[in-house]
């Protein structure tokens, strides 16, 4: 069973918390909170490995959830995903 991932980075004085998580349909979901409020959401795919004739493996599967944890991380980083005026409020 692939455990999701959670990390916290501070980014011009803002505090961004990540959260990238497994689906059972196959879906990689990744949500980026500020202050209990969803900001950004990325939703990407493992069903390509399921489908695949190779036995998919946790740890294929749990390398695409880090890339994409990975991928978001970088993208706050150079400054793409921001907080906006006005969260949604908490999750």
């Amino acid at each position: 069973m692939v455990m999701g991932f959670n990390t916290d980075i501070k980014h011009e004085g803002v505090m961004f918390h990540i959260q990238t998580e497994p689906r059972k349909d196959a879906a990689i979901e990744t949500t980026v909170y500020l202050q209990g409020a969803v900001i950004h959401k990325l939703l990407g795919t493992f069903e390509d490995l399921l489908a695949s004739s190779d036995d998919p493996g946790d740890e294929k599967v749990r390398r695409r959830l880090e890339d994409q944890h990975r991928q978001v991380i970088a993208r706050i980083r150079a400054g793409e995903i921001k907080p906006s005026a006005h969260p949604t409020g908490p999750a």
